[in-house]
């Protein structure tokens, strides 16, 4: 079988540790082969498995034949030089026992070596990154229509139906296959219980491990369902088994391992009688290639989707951000620790610079890691337990890729020299008085194009704002660079992964950046990227009860508190901050309006509105002034300063709190330009609205 292996965004490498004790094999003979295990040496458990007697690097990977296309390391990508040093350090002891290590750039596998006891054609042992494999197993079975994208947010066990609920603690419906699959169901069952249970393993065959588990839990809370690194893969394979025809084991074979063509591999029966969901698979490295590439393509293996794209999307990005847990600890190069749907997400940094990657990680040393930027994956197997292959994947790997790589924020465009000289403050522009003024024209309001939403960073050197191109929305960012403003270029946060981006405003810490989107399978949502010096993170779906709904244009307060439109309610939100997190969500309580922006000292809210009943115009914009009680006072039209027979909306504050921003539907195509004005207007409304 042919396999399409285009990584679009990715490189693959690919890691199994072990000790090496031989000299490096000659890369240059092109008719050596890799290492097998004999036999004999297949029946042998891991640890009696011979060392080799010298180790195998190949620059120029063998076409085996299976699915794999391969290519010529240096020649099709990467540095040589610094990989085969790697390599050489690797089988003189340097950085532990590695069994192997395979780089794969561009869809071509480029580099393969193994050592100790690395065999290509002997499945390895996974850990912990099994439960990668459990996780894409559920989303086979949501792309077979078993499930539902929906259905992630149901209660567990409402797909269980040989369980006694009549016996659950208390909060058990709490627990959702969302949960589950970012380790933060809640159950919590101590190391003296699971001995007891484990007396009698009768008790935990077949659902009855979960009936166990909810009967015996301490209750399930919102303190609870904090990240705990434990066995909620298991609840996952329930589910699996309960809804897919047949047995888990069987669907998994099918429907994943045949489709792949991964023939040799090694998968252990849980106590319950299911496929082990947590750990205790094996896979060779070249079948970790396999699983990585899945991901990679969104879910697509030669051209079919298994997998839907917006659980991959989920799988790979960051939903827990913060835990106790000691793999969310940072070390040197590698930061900002994630985690999605069984994958985990960390920073890389080599010079000044982050890369995204996302990984499947087990214990020892098993790894397969996907940096999207430069096309990268890195899969890792070993017995190494001082492991080290994050650390050497950003300080060694990245290295030798990063030169075909382009700085995401480096404010060069195609026609920069056309470009004006802007310098100063607001892009340059000069600022208005009390009468609105037509922000940067021909440059941000141009003629015949819908463009809304400026939103500058604190310090002011960073502009945003979104016009609709060739059909869709999407946001331009320019910063102010050695004193110039750069041309405006698309910001292009979620990478191609959402057709439409919009609405972006920096939060007042300027560490942040919130957006919305918009496609079909992500209609309407909140989205973020954490700023760097010189680069975002990837995005990130909000993880709250906020994305439940339809919503977009959110700001944020300077206590931390995110105000937003809900769209299916045509109403103002907001979810107050709880330690960075925000769990909960309620009405701003305000008469009317909906697309509105709170003022950076949080005193006064600018939306835009038309009074109920009122068919004189499309809409004004207005404010709302906080009381000493919390609440908003009636609106105030901002009067004809602002407001004029044609219709406004979409307003902003600079940060600084000086200037008003807003749309003007005045263009004879009906396109909107945008205005700015001094917020003076709304100080002296608000003196007014004190004196009565």
């Amino acid at each position: 079988m042919n396999i399409n292996l285009k990584f679009k965004s990715f490189i693959a490498v690919v890691l199994l540790s072990g000790f090496s004790i031989a000299i490096a094999a000659n890369t240059e003979e092109k008719n050596s082969l890799a290492p097998e295990a004999t036999a004999a040496e297949a029946t042998l458990s891991y640890r009696d498995i011979p060392d080799l007697k010298e180790a195998f690097i190949d620059a120029a990977p063998t076409d085996r034949k299976d699915g794999i296309l391969v290519g010529e390391l240096g020649i099709d990508g990467g540095n040589k030089a610094i990989i085969l040093k790697l390599a050489q350090e690797i089988a003189d002891h340097k950085h532990g026992p590695f069994d192997s290590f395979l780089i794969a750039h561009k869809g071509k596998l480029l580099f393969e070596s193994y050592y100790l006891r690395g065999r290509i054609n002997l499945p390895h042992f996974q850990a912990s990154a099994t439960k990668v494999y459990t996780g894409l197993a559920l989303g086979r079975a949501i792309q077979l229509g078993y499930l539902t994208m929906a259905d992630l947010d149901k209660p567990l066990v409402s797909f269980l139906k040989d369980l006694d609920p009549t016996k659950f603690v208390e909060g058990v419906e709490k627990i959702t296959l969302h949960q589950a699959l970012t380790m933060r169901s809640g159950i919590r069952i101590s190391k003296e219980q699971r001995e007891e249970f484990e007396k009698n393993p009768s008790l935990l065959k077949g659902q009855g491990q979960v009936q166990v588990f909810l009967e015996h839990s301490a209750p399930i809370t919102l303190a609870s369902q904090s990240f705990k690194y434990q066995f909620d893969p298991r609840l996952v394979m329930q589910v699996i088994d309960a809804v897919v025809p047949g047995s888990a084991k069987d669907f998994i074979k099918n429907e994943l391992l045949d489709k792949m063509g991964i023939t040799h591999y090694g998968w252990q029966t849980d106590v319950s009688g299911l496929p082990a969901s947590g750990s205790r698979s094996n896979m060779t490295s070249r079948a970790m290639i396999k699983w990585g590439t899945l991901v990679i393509n969104k879910g697509k293996w030669n051209g079919q989707q298994l997998v839907p794209e917006a659980f991959i999307a989920k799988a790979i990005n960051r939903i827990v951000r913060h835990s106790d847990d000691e793999n969310f600890s940072d070390d040197g190069s590698v930061s900002n620790t994630g985690y999605g749907y069984f994958w985990w997400q960390a920073d890389m940094k080599y010079g000044n610079k982050n890369y995204f990657s996302t990984s499947a990680r087990g214990g020892g040393g098993q790894y397969i890691i996907l940096i999207e930027e430069l096309d990268l994956m890195v899969v890792v197997t070993a017995y190494n337990l001082d492991d080290s292959t994050l650390q050497i994947t950003a300080e060694r790997i990245l290295p030798a890729f990063i030169q075909n790589s382009i700085p995401i924020m480096s404010g060069k465009s195609d026609s920069q020299d056309k470009f004006p000289v802007l310098k100063g403050p607001y892009f340059g522009q000069k600022p208005p008085g009390l009468t609105p003024e037509v922000f940067a024209p021909g440059i941000v309001s141009v003629d015949g194009r819908y463009e809304y939403g400026v939103s500058f960073s604190p310090d002011l050197d960073e502009m945003y704002f979104s016009p609709t191109v060739k059909g869709h929305s999407v946001v331009y960012f320019s910063k102010l660079k050695n004193k110039k403003w750069t041309n405006p270029k698309k910001a292009n946060f979620t990478k191609g992964k959402i057709s439409d981006e919009f609405g972006a405003i920096v939060s007042p810490s300027g560490k942040r950046i919130y957006f919305s989107t918009y496609d079909s399978i992500f209609p309407l949502k909140i989205w973020y990227v954490n700023r760097f010096e010189d680069s975002w993170s990837n995005a990130v779906l909000l993880d709250s009860p906020i994305n439940n709904e339809e919503v977009i244009f959110s700001s944020e307060a300077k206590n931390g508190d995110l105000f937003y439109i809900n769209s299916s309610k045509d109403k103002m939100y907001y979810a107050p901050n709880k330690n960075g997190r925000f769990p909960e969500v309620h009405e701003v309580g305000i008469d009317y309006g909906s697309h509105g922006f709170i003022s950076p000292s949080q005193d006064f809210l600018v939306v835009g509105a038309h009074k109920e009943n009122d068919k004189t115009k499309d809409q004004d914009v207005y404010v709302y002034f906080k009381k000493k009680d919390g609440t908003w006072s009636k609106p105030i039209n901002l009067g004809s300063a602002v407001n004029s027979n044609y219709r406004e909306g979409g307003p902003t504050i600079t940060p600084d709190g000086k200037y008003l921003f807003f749309n003007r539907y005045d263009e004879e195509s009906g396109n909107p330009n945008i205005y700015w004005v001094s917020t003076e207007i709304i100080h002296k409304l608000k003196t007014a609205y004190l004196k009565k």
